[in-house]
């Protein structure tokens, strides 16, 4: 009897020390899925983070450190966030520890800014700290190339300094940097467009130029608000006055050249016509003297006209030839001892 009872508490003991082994062993493996460091990082912070939770977040490859630090912030920023919440967000690709700190700089700033408006900046931009700042500090820029003419044709080209800050509330919706500035270009030029005279525009830019500018209606449907705006330079471009005079004078330029140019024509169309006509008189000339030998073949033929004639005619003619050349070679100075003598009386 007493060899049965200690059998039974052998098989009672074996059985026991089986299941506290398997339930030990059980242990460890479970606690090898467990991140522990994150796990004991939660509770000492006083926060309580199922171990289950922590297990399923590493599964799904996620930063188990990153949801931990983000859960403990919320919880002590008193942000009512629950685990769905955080784990939509890094599923997403968000960074869970910047919405938070984001959404405690805001709310120290007196800025309004949610959990899902924050998760929303954050997955467009992934840039959530960046903006918050931009929220509250105004960053300077500038407008450049505002040109336009005044009401007396001269070209004023502005340049704006601006300084803004981002709408939180309107950063997913509002008309983005591009199209507030070009609202303000718009504005400025057709105030320089209303503008007499360009002296008034350079002694008092702001006012000729901003006085007018409803920083509300600028700002209605943009995601940035203007905290201040003012003309940092002025240049004067075209002056279409001085232009217009140069076209002018390019154009009296050009009908004058073309009259010189007619006139030119015209000299040469009438020297020509002078040409001709002496090429005319000269041919009239020859032809009268090709009919001199003719007329006289025709006298000798007809007997009024000798053949002595004909010699003495020839012969006064090399005579008058001769002394036209005598007299042409005294007057030449340039032949050695040439110019006015007394020769050609000594001769005669």
């Amino acid at each position: 009897m007493s060899y049965l009872s200690l059998l039974n508490f052998g098989t009672s003991s074996i059985v026991l020390v089986s299941v506290f082994g398997a339930i030990f062993l059980a242990g460890i493996i479970y606690l090898c899925f467990v991140p522990l460091k994150c796990y004991f990082t939660a509770i000492f912070s006083g926060i309580y983070i199922p171990s289950f939770k922590l297990i399923g977040i590493k599964n799904r490859k996620l930063n188990v450190n990153e949801f931990v630090n983000a859960f403990i912030m919320a919880k002590k920023s008193n942000l009512n966030l629950s685990f769905h919440d955080i784990e939509n967000l890094m599923l997403s690709g968000g960074n869970a520890v910047e919405v938070i700190k984001a959404i405690n700089l805001a709310g120290s700033s007196n800025l309004k800014l949610d959990f899902p408006l924050a998760s929303a900046i954050e997955l467009a931009s992934h840039s959530i700290m960046q903006i918050v700042h931009d929220s509250i500090n105004s960053n300077v820029v500038m407008v450049e190339g505002i040109g336009a003419f005044t009401q007396d044709d001269i070209e004023i080209i502005a340049k704006a300094r601006v300084s803004v800050k981002i709408k939180l509330d309107k950063y997913l919706s509002g008309l983005g940097l591009d199209d507030l500035k070009g609202t303000i270009s718009a504005w400025i030029m057709e105030n320089i467009a209303k503008t007499k005279n360009y002296k008034d525009i350079l002694k008092e830019p702001n006012k000729c130029l901003l006085s007018n500018l409803d920083l509300r209606v600028v700002t209605q449907k943009s995601m940035f608000n203007v905290v201040d705006i003012n003309i940092a330079s002025l240049e004067l471009g075209r002056d279409l006055n001085v232009e217009r005079e140069l076209k002018s004078a390019e154009k009296e330029k050009v009908f004058a050249q073309i009259e010189a140019e007619r006139r030119k024509n015209a000299e040469e169309i009438r020297e020509l016509k002078m040409r001709t006509k002496t090429e005319e008189m000269k041919s009239a000339v020859l032809e009268a003297e090709a009919d001199v030998p003719r007329a006289i073949s025709q006298a000798i033929k007809e007997g009024r006209f000798s053949v002595m004639d004909y010699y003495k005619l020839m012969n006064l003619q090399a005579d008058t030839a001769m002394r036209r050349a005598i007299i042409n070679d005294n007057n030449n100075p340039n032949r050695p001892g040439g110019g006015d003598s007394d020769d050609e009386g000594d001769f005669f």
